[in-house]
């Protein structure tokens, strides 16, 4: 055999043959490193709310605010009722004295004595800022107290505003031999409000001597929705010496007894000494029967108007004997003109009975008194419709237009 020659070129590269059959998996590969991290999807849905937590531990309390306004202002209250045992009273002074046991009341620290229906036979001394209050209204006559009311307070702040004293509900009817149903003295300028009160017996129903000679303004009593009535002709049913009594909406009586032929006097005013506090008298919506009287010799004031009569929407009736004739009202002024003086204004005046030309107002001798009249009316019974206003020193001055 002879030697091999050399290779021949390659031939043409044969087509592609078919896959052979895949091996056997190999192992896995140690992990790679991460990538970077990708972009945010979209929020899901909401899931279902899950169950509440345990309460944790209370938190430490805040700090305290600021102290509100006051609430409104309530009395003390003391209950009085027929045979009361403790914590009730059984008659009005001892609550009275209770409700002052402490020191007298003041304006800012009132009290209230609650009087349940019954008979209190009894005195009753008033204190400033305790007020009276019972369940009767006017003519009930189940609430009464049997004896005398004295007013004379202790003055509060030197000014009657702060020094006052109230009734309401209550009938007063003081026996024979008492000063008044209500007494309204002392020195002090004070305040008494009386509302639904009745005032009857054969003493005055109110005697008003305080000379207000401590603090300041004119001593007062306020009167509403009331009946001051005497049933004794000889003792008045107001006896004013000084200060200022308001009547609105008030009966004012003193019925003539069996066998008169004249109406005793109902109201009398003016001082008994010498001096010079304010004594007037205001009437307004008030039925009247009894005449007026006004005396005020005795009084040194020199203040136009500082002692009179005011009447306004009154009615007022006398039982008259024409062959004696008496006032509607009769004044005795002091020397000083002015001083003294009247007001009527839309009220009615009727008598049994009148004599043709005589005065209504009557003046004795002594200064001017201006009697202020608008739009007031006169009849009797007999049939005169028409009287003279004034007469003596009384002289008419119609009210004009303001």
């Amino acid at each position: 055999m002879g030697e091999r020659g050399p290779a021949g070129d390659a031939g043409a590269l044969g087509p592609k043959g078919d896959p052979g059959i895949p091996g056997p998996k190999g192992d896995t590969g140690a992990q790679g490193n991460p990538g970077p991290q990708g972009a945010q999807g979209d929020p899901g849905p909401q899931g279902p709310k899950g169950d509440t937590g345990l309460q944790g531990p209370p938190g430490t309390p805040g700090m305290q605010g600021p102290k509100g306004d006051p609430g409104p202002l309530w009395p003390d209250v003391f209950v009085v009722t027929p045979g009361g045992t403790p914590p009730f009273y059984s008659s009005v002074q001892a609550a009275i004295n209770a409700a002052a046991s402490g020191g007298e009341r003041t304006e800012s620290d009132p009290a209230l004595v609650l009087i349940l229906p019954g008979d209190y036979s009894e005195d009753v001394s008033l204190k400033k800022h305790v007020a009276l209050v019972g369940f009767d209204r006017l003519g009930h006559f189940s609430t009464n107290v049997r004896g005398q009311v004295t007013c004379s307070l202790t003055l509060e702040g030197g000014v009657l505003e702060k020094t006052f004293a109230t009734i309401a509900g209550l009938n007063i009817l003081p026996p024979s031999g008492k000063t008044a149903g209500i007494y309204f003295t002392g020195t002090s300028s004070q305040k008494l409000i009386l509302t639904d009160v009745a005032i009857e017996g054969s003493v005055p129903a109110i005697l008003a001597d305080n000379t207000f000679t401590a603090g300041t303004g004119t001593s007062q009593i306020l009167i509403t929705d009331c009946r001051l009535r005497s049933t004794n002709p000889a003792s008045v049913a107001i006896r004013q010496k000084a200060g200022a009594i308001e009547c609105s909406r008030v009966d004012l009586w003193n019925r003539p007894g069996v066998g008169m032929t004249s109406s005793p006097t109902v109201a009398q005013l003016g001082p008994d000494v010498a001096q010079s506090q304010v004594c007037t008298l205001s009437l307004t919506d008030c039925n009247i029967e009894g005449n007026l009287t006004v005396n005020s010799s005795l009084s040194t004031s020199a203040t136009p108007g500082s002692l009179g009569i005011g009447m306004l929407r009154c009615s007022q009736y006398i039982l008259n004997n024409t062959a004696v004739p008496i006032r509607f009202v009769l004044v005795t002024p002091n020397a000083v003109a002015g001083v003294t003086a009247l007001g009527t204004a839309f009220s009615v005046f009727r008598a049994s009975a009148w004599t043709a030309g005589t005065a209504m107002m009557w003046g004795n001798p002594g200064g001017a008194i201006p009697a202020l009249n608008a739009f007031n009316a006169f009849r009797a019974d007999t049939g005169i419709t028409a009287a003279t206003l004034t007469g003596g020193t009384a002289v008419n001055t119609a009210m004009g237009q303001v």
